[in-house]
């Protein structure tokens, strides 16, 4: 007599439990998650072979566009401080309007003396507007963007500072920076490139 063969049954798994960890995980990383602020000018960076990663706390970033001109960048939390130490220094008073307008600007490129002006336009405006901050070859001739990093400095003395250049701009540029910043004795910051 021949034998009657079991059915074969794979085995099942139930994949519920799976599916809403992985919608959990993925909830949990979008909601955790710090979303870089837009650049206003787009730097595009020169490459290199470093893999050194640059920290995203306690920075301040001097860019230097395509032009030429410089624009500084601060984290939201000095922003405000460092506005009002500038102001003591050029002689320049901030309402409380204008300074709530420059909690909310990512990075600037306006002189002092046109800096009153810039917060009052509108956010659209403020974009197209970045005539680059000063900083002159001269030593200590009109060092407006030394003294925004310095002011910084005094009010969390624990920013980084970090320089991104467009590949376009002239060396002179960075040859002055460079030199302005080791006048003062800063001679530690970070040059932001792009992996090659």
């Amino acid at each position: 007599m021949a034998r009657v063969k079991p059915k074969r049954r794979g085995p099942s798994m139930d994949l519920t439990a799976m599916s809403d960890m992985a919608w959990l995980l993925l909830t949990f990383f979008i909601l955790t998650s710090n979303f870089r602020e837009p650049e206003v000018v787009p730097v595009v960076t020169p490459t290199s072979v470093s893999n050194q990663k640059m920290g995203d706390d306690n920075m301040m970033v001097i860019k230097i566009n395509n032009d030429g001109k410089f624009l500084f960048a601060l984290d939201e939390n000095e922003r405000i401080p460092t506005l009002e130490r500038m102001g003591e220094k050029y002689g320049v008073r901030f309402t409380d309007a204008e300074k709530n307008a420059f909690k909310s600007v990512v990075e600037f490129g306006v002189p002092m003396k046109e800096m009153r002006s810039f917060l009052n336009q509108s956010a659209d405006n403020q974009k197209n507007y970045n005539p680059g901050i000063p900083l002159d070859t001269i030593p200590n001739k009109n060092q407006e963007l030394i003294d925004w990093v310095f002011e910084a400095k005094e009010v969390n003395p624990d920013l980084f500072l970090a320089i991104k250049g467009d590949q376009k701009s002239e060396y002179i540029k960075f040859k002055t920076l460079i030199a302005q910043l080791q006048e003062k004795n800063m001679n530690k910051f970070q040059l932001i490139t792009s992996q090659e």
